[in-house]
């Protein structure tokens, strides 16, 4: 009887091979169907044209509230929450701890001669470690990392891929304006993209 590949359970499923595609068939329809079609078709149009609106009408707010953020926290105020008003209601500028760092060297590198000594308050490398395919597929190998998972003193590298990415330290948000100037952090945001800002009306 073969072993059970422990590994099985957690292994990525292979994609189901797809067949010719079937004919397209037309069902039949009635006048309070056809009015619901044509509903539909309107509606996800009206969808898409709303949608592009209330992106342009946040982008208005966050380049005008962002640089208010800046002020306060570079003050010493610093807040992650803002309130802003409008003549019907309010919505709340709740700006993001969430950081997206570049994988290219040469950025990497350019960021921590910008920041200095700041670097490593700022940022920080995080291991992620996958297991290869080959190795999934080797009953040998899935017999050896067993036993080294019970007694120890087994390679990582044997069976994983292992690889390394820069990533901003949780509470960046707040901690950039205590220790970048302000010509600093504009030039840190020229390299390190912060997500953008959530737009959330009060109320709803």
């Amino acid at each position: 009887m073969a072993k059970s590949n422990p590994f099985d359970a957690i292994a990525k499923p292979s994609a189901p091979t797809k067949g010719p595609k079937a004919p397209k068939v037309a069902a039949t329809v009635t006048d309070p169907v056809r009015k619901a079609v044509d509903q539909v078709i309107e509606l996800k149009a009206e969808e898409s044209r709303v949608e592009a609106e209330r992106k342009q009408a946040e982008d208005v707010i966050r380049t005008h509230v962002g640089p208010q953020q800046d002020e306060l926290g570079f003050a010493g105020n610093f807040t992650g929450t803002l309130s802003v008003a409008g003549n019907k209601g309010e919505v709340l500028y709740i700006a993001s701890d969430r950081f997206s760092v570049p994988k290219e060297s040469e950025a990497q590198e350019e960021l921590k001669k910008l920041l200095g000594d700041k670097f490593d308050e700022c940022f920080e490398s995080r291991r992620t470690i996958t297991l290869k395919k080959e190795a999934m597929e080797n009953q040998d190998l899935i017999n050896k990392i067993v036993k080294a998972l019970d007694k120890g003193g087994f390679t990582l590298a044997d069976a994983f891929d292992v690889t390394d990415a820069l990533a901003a330290k949780p509470g960046l948000l707040e901690k950039q304006y205590k220790i970048l100037t302000a010509q600093k952090l504009a030039q840190m945001r020229t390299i390190v993209r912060q997500y953008n800002p959530g737009i959330k009306p009060v109320g709803r």
